[in-house]
């Protein structure tokens, strides 16, 4: 990147957002009224009770709740079990390193395994770190029990006062958040499209955000929405795949809407302008649509843009910005408005948890780079860098993208903060004095850092790092800070840790997010076709669809989080990942559908037996097609170009006939209608990249 590109991006990353300054003044607000207990009781280890606020301060309110509710669970769990394990091995120094490699791999298998992935942090780090607390800091028995008990103290403190602050000022709703952001996606989409036809007529959005920016920002931020969303909102957790599968299709529209603007550096025709308006008004409908929850069978909300001259040159971005609001469109047909059955709480653990061999292989990477790091900083003699043990967890995820992208902003950050920490030493305390003038100085930091922390997710993390740097600085002890030896050790053990794990991660099991993604994507269309074959059948046991779901849905989530981290590896082409992003908005499409006939089928009885004969030989055939995808997919060839149009003809001309018999003709329409739409997604999705299955595979689809 160059020195012009990086300071493109600060200035739109550190652009003023909705919410973020709102969100800046309550973290800071938080922080003040911590430093009374702290100051007036000598609270000691004060950075521990600003680290927490970072960590699970949210801009909802639910988030903040079930992360200090569970940060208090998992710290007392945590440090528990390691004062526990302390009175066995204490004085045995290798049986107290082997329980530190031990809490080092649960913490960060169930990292990966929890659907709360920061409760298995809270667990594991804690405990793994007071394993390494004899050799940190030589203390008798007593005094490190006492340290111990004054840390649970802190982190319950940090998050008692965050909770009150954000209660009290931030009723934020996840759901709604996602709901807000999905609509100012669009309206930008919407006007970005009329700007380019010339027309004056634009929809009200927010001033201080823009295509670029979101274009920019990905899909992390609503992708972290839904999870909340889905943890603590049953009408979220009814509708994820709907709502997941509409993230991935706006994002489309916001990338496709960016480049176009590229595209089109001249006044467009009279009859592209059109079109241009066309697309922007079937884009205002769906938004509308989507916001009212309205059904398209009443409304014409979800009616796709059609071109007024089908001669006239459409350039690829707006012709697929037609596609994808056709998608958007079936997904709001499709998706249920009111619960068919009762649904499941939220999981403790993701589907795979138990069968996924990486997350083991995930836990030994992380926990052998910690234990190098421990051994060399122990055996040079330098205590003052037990930070790059904390590296090591913290840097450790899934892929060599996501790790390089958390170990850039922890570095950064770290450098930021502690520079900021230097100036205050050297050129402000000095002349400050008194009470007011240390919280005008830590104020300013603290704002300055939780701005960077409320950002988009590709900066976020490095504001968590940038006040852990600050406060390391000046908040050393109780009395004035005037040594910058601590910031010193804090860069050197970040850039050890970061050293030491990137070169483990290379050797051992190296997982890129470019080839992942391709390879997840293949499981989400294998899982699709196995999920075809029972989509329309009576099954024994009505959970199986359930567990169907989530797994497709884990899988989903995977694609998307390595189409984010493959951004940041060396080499990767963003050309691929909008490929495999846009392949995915095509697979979620098809899952919608399939998910539709699932209920349709659980809903009805009593279909004929040749309606039923048909239905499942048409399930069989898409099963075929996506298969046949998943193997051109997993093997980087791209998807196939395929068509079931004789399967429906078959499916039509055979459902004709018993349906005059049984007369239940509008039943059996509805769910030829399903599998119609069915047919345009699988179609959609077979000629996204342009190219035929093997001849064998589509003989056996059509025939």
């Amino acid at each position: 990147m160059t020195p012009a590109g990086f300071a493109g991006f600060l200035r739109r990353e550190l652009a003023p957002t909705p919410g973020r300054g709102s969100a800046t003044f309550r973290l800071t607000l938080a922080c003040l009224i911590a430093t009374i207990p702290i100051l007036t009781h000598h609270i000691p280890h004060a950075l521990v009770v600003m680290v927490v606020m970072y960590l699970v301060t949210q801009e909802d309110t639910a988030a903040t709740l079930m992360g200090s509710v569970l940060g208090v669970v998992g710290v007392t769990v945590g440090l528990g079990a390691a004062l526990l394990t302390w009175m066995v091995v204490l004085d045995i120094a290798w049986l107290r390193i082997a329980c530190f490699v031990g809490f080092m791999f649960a913490g960060l298998w169930l990292k990966r395994v929890l659907v709360i992935g920061a409760l298995g942090s809270a667990l594991g780090l804690p405990a793994a770190l007071v394993m390494v607390l004899p050799d940190v800091g030589p203390l008798p028995p007593e005094s490190l029990v006492e340290f111990v008990l004054w840390l649970w103290l802190c982190v319950t403190l940090g998050l008692t006062v965050n909770l009150g602050v954000q209660l009290l000022l931030a009723p934020g709703d996840p759901l709604t958040l996602l709901q807000r952001e999905r609509d100012t996606r669009l309206r930008l989409v919407e006007n970005a499209l009329r700007e380019l036809a010339g027309s004056r007529d634009l929809a009200p959005a927010p001033p201080t955000m823009s295509l670029d920016a979101f274009a920019t920002a990905g899909m992390s931020r609503p992708l972290a929405l839904l999870k909340t969303a889905s943890l603590t909102n049953a009408r979220a957790r009814q509708g994820h795949d709907a709502l997941a599968t509409a993230i991935t299709l706006v994002d489309r529209l916001v990338t496709d809407a960016r480049a176009l603007q590229l595209v089109l550096s001249s006044a467009p025709t009279a009859a592209l302008s059109e079109s241009l308006v066309r697309v922007a008004e079937a884009c205002a409908r769906t938004r509308q649509a989507l916001a009212e929850h309205e059904s398209p069978q009443t409304t014409q909300a979800a009616a796709p843009p059609i071109p007024v001259d089908l001669h006239v040159a459409t350039p690829q971005p707006l012709a697929d910005m037609e596609r994808t609001l056709e998608q958007l469109s079936a997904v709001a047909r499709l998706a249920p408005t009111s619960p068919t059955a009762k649904e499941a709480g939220p999981r403790l653990l993701i589907p795979d948890a138990t069968t996924n061999p990486e997350y083991v292989q995930f836990a030994v990477k992380g926990a052998l780079a910690a234990l190098i790091c421990y051994v060399l900083f122990i055996g040079f003699d330098y205590p003052g860098i037990y930070t790059s043990v904390i590296t090591c967890f913290v840097v450790s995820l899934s892929t060599i993208g996501s790790s390089n992208q958390k170990g850039l902003l922890r570095f950064g950050g770290a450098a930021v903060g502690g520079v900021m920490g230097l100036i205050a030493l050297v050129y402000v305390f000095p002349n400050v004095d008194g009470l007011g003038g240390f919280w005008l100085v830590f104020a300013t930091g603290t704002a300055v850092a939780a701005w960077i922390n409320f950002g988009s997710p590709r900066i976020s993390y490095g504001g968590y790092q940038t006040g852990l740097a600050f406060y390391k600085a000046t908040l050393q002890n109780l009395g004035p800070a005037v040594s910058a030896t601590v910031v010193r050790d804090r860069l050197i053990g970040v850039a050890f840790g970061l050293i030491v794990f990137g070169v483990v991660e290379h050797v051992l099991w190296p997982v890129r997010a470019a080839d992942r993604m391709h390879a997840r994507l293949a499981d989400v269309l294998r899982s699709l076709a196995a999920f075809a074959r029972v989509a329309s059948r009576p099954l024994d046991d009505p959970r199986d669809v359930d567990a169907r779901r989530q797994l497709i849905s884990q899988q989903v989530t995977d694609v998307q989080g390595f189409v984010e981290s493959s951004k940041f590896e060396p080499g990767a082409g963003a050309a691929d990942a909008q490929e495999v992003e846009r392949l995915t908005a095509d697979a979620q499409a098809v899952f919608v559908v399939l998910l539709a006939i699932a209920r349709d089928a659980a809903t009805l009885t009593g279909n004929p037996d040749a309606v039923r004969a048909v239905t499942i030989r048409v399930d069989d055939d898409v099963a075929l097609v996506l298969e046949a995808l998943a193997d051109r997919v997993g093997q980087g060839g791209g998807a196939a170009a395929s068509t079931i149009s004789g399967s429906l003809a078959s499916f039509e001309r055979s459902i004709a006939a018993p349906v005059a018999a049984a007369g239940a003709h509008v039943t059996c329409a509805g769910a030829l209608e399903l599998y119609r739409e069915l047919a345009v997604a699988v179609n959609r999705l077979a000629s996204s990249a342009g190219r035929s299955i093997p001849t064998a595979a589509h003989s056996m689809v059509a025939g």
